[in-house]
């Protein structure tokens, strides 16, 4: 049974509750063991993780180096194929390290005055942003910086994984919206009258409506709702994405404002692919290279 027809009122088979039990003692018993490591230690094992992937997942590695070579120049293709699954691993760490209470996001990602102001300035909008650098750091840097956050996020197949995955969200003052609950629209709605920054990460494929867009030099798929929800609520519509600190394990966070009144949904949705584009071409190693494309 699919996790559509899970959500449309439909029963796990015996077998099925059986596995799904299985895979939430896993997930509770990895992240029980994530928790106990120093965290020097537990970044040096993802980061480990990352190294040693392109050599038991050969596919992602082709994958990566494809993808890689299709937009930026041979030489740093290779380097950026290899290093970005390193820096994934960096990634997953620094969103383990979440669940520690006494970690704080802004140790990695810093909200400055510039931004702060610009996400004020905003009020309630919708946030465009990648899966580069940290990405799962940005929503709760920005409640740290004393903002109101909220993510769409897709749910897990099973609805009991969810509070295991959304748990260093919701501890750190992120609203989650999960897109296909019943009532998601309305829930969308009512964070943005509230005037919380509610975001979103087109850069992947997604099962969403989408419009075929120039994106890091391929005509890709790109979801057509922030333009379309921004311009319906008649709220702006944000590229917030990061920039890393040179020589240093930080990034800065950096809002761009997309014009959503002039134009067709079409194009205001090229407008994001391209600040989108720009923001990876300048740390193209932050990027999950790795993940499938999806072709416009």
């Amino acid at each position: 049974m699919s996790d559509r027809d899970l959500r449309t009122g439909g029963r796990w088979t015996p077998g099925q509750r059986l596995k799904n039990a299985a895979i939430r003692g896993l997930v509770r018993g990895l992240l029980g063991l994530a928790d106990r490591l120093p965290p020097w230690l537990l970044l040096a094992t993802c980061r480990a993780l990352g190294r040693v992937t392109p050599w038991v997942a050969p596919t992602l590695s082709r994958r990566a180096r494809a993808r890689a070579a299709s937009a930026l120049p041979a030489h740093v293709a290779e380097r950026v194929s290899a290093e970005c699954f390193v820096n994934a691993g960096t990634t997953l760490a620094s969103t383990l390290l979440l669940r520690r209470p006494e970690v704080r996001a802004s140790e990695w990602v810093e909200v400055d005055a510039d931004a702060r102001r610009e996400l004020e300035r905003a009020g309630g909008a919708v946030i465009v942003s990648a899966h580069l650098g940290p990405f799962e750091l940005v929503a709760p840097a920005v409640a740290e910086a004393g903002l109101s956050p909220a993510v769409v996020v897709r749910e897990s197949y099973d609805p009991a994984l969810d509070p295991h995955v959304d748990g260093h969200r919701l501890h750190r003052g992120v609203t989650v919206i999960h897109r296909g609950r019943p009532g998601a629209s309305a829930r969308l709605v009512r964070s943005l009258r509230r005037g919380e920054l509610v975001g979103l990460l087109p850069d992947l494929p997604a099962r969403v409506e989408t419009v075929p867009v120039d994106f890091l030099g391929q005509t890709t798929a790109m979801p057509v709702g922030p333009a379309r929800v921004a311009r319906a609520a008649r709220v702006p519509l944000l590229v917030c994405t990061l920039v890393p600190r040179a020589a240093s394990p930080r990034f800065r966070l950096e809002v761009q404002r997309i014009e959503v009144s002039g134009g067709s949904l079409h194009a205001v949705t090229q407008r994001v692919a391209d600040a989108l584009s720009a923001a990876i071409y300048r740390a193209p190693a932050w990027w999950l290279w790795m993940a499938a494309a999806h072709a416009g």
